[in-house]
């Protein structure tokens, strides 16, 4: 891990400029337009997310900074941003497996890829590696990381059952969330499907939580709760 805040900054800095663009562009405004539609997509969702940790970070790091507090990991919102960190990258496996072809054809070709499906997702999860500090999750953590993501599964499925049939705008932003086109059988087995590479990459991430290089030995470093 790295433990110079000072490069910790300027990381994070250059995230929230890059994320803040990403948000505009997201809304339309880069267009001098507004799109409210973009608030129903998942993607979008977990980049404003990152956007809000990121920030709240980097306030952190300054003030480390600025009392002279040069090095060590960041603490602060840590499940928070572990929760955040699994999200994003799960926004990028399916963006760049399920939604796309190919990567670096269709996924760069315009400003909200590059930022929201690809640069910042990863950008975030590095952050988590590199720059925050480990031995803070507990067993319940990657399980936790599913919360959000269930909660917006529930929010698309009741917000399409009550609009109306004319409704003109986006009903079910992703093919594996469209009730009238796969069935609320289908749709249950892509959440399932969803959910079990969610805790599998959260476990991943716990794991790496958990190890230590002692003595040029690997050592994992799991405490019981409670």
């Amino acid at each position: 891990m790295i433990k110079n805040r000072l490069i910790q900054l300027i990381y994070r800095v250059i995230f929230v400029s890059l994320s803040f663009i990403g948000t505009l562009n997201s809304f339309g405004l880069l267009g001098g337009t507004i799109n409210l539609d973009c608030l129903v997509y998942y993607t979008n969702l977990s980049n404003y997310l990152c956007f809000i940790v990121m920030f709240i970070v980097v306030v952190s790091t300054y003030k480390h900074i600025k009392n002279g507090d040069l090095t060590g990991n960041n603490t602060i919102i840590n499940k928070l941003k572990f929760y955040s960190t699994i999200i994003i990258l799960v926004t990028f496996l399916v963006y760049n497996i399920l939604l796309t072809d190919n990567m670096f054809g269709k996924g760069w070709n315009s400003l909200g890829n590059l930022l929201f499906h690809i640069l910042l997702p990863l950008m975030f999860v590095f952050d988590h590696i590199l720059f925050d500090k480990h031995h803070s999750l507990t067993w319940y953590d990657p399980l936790c990381s599913t919360i959000l993501p269930l909660i917006y599964v529930a929010f698309i499925l009741i917000r399409g059952a009550l609009l109306p049939a004319d409704f003109n705008g986006t009903i079910y932003p992703y093919f594996f969330l469209n009730v009238g086109e796969i069935g609320i059988g289908m749709v249950c087995l892509w959440v399932l499907v969803l959910l079990v590479i969610f805790i599998i990459i959260g476990y991943i991430f716990y794991l790496y939580d958990k190890f230590e290089i002692v003595n040029k030995k690997i050592e994992f470093k799991i405490k019981k709760q409670g």
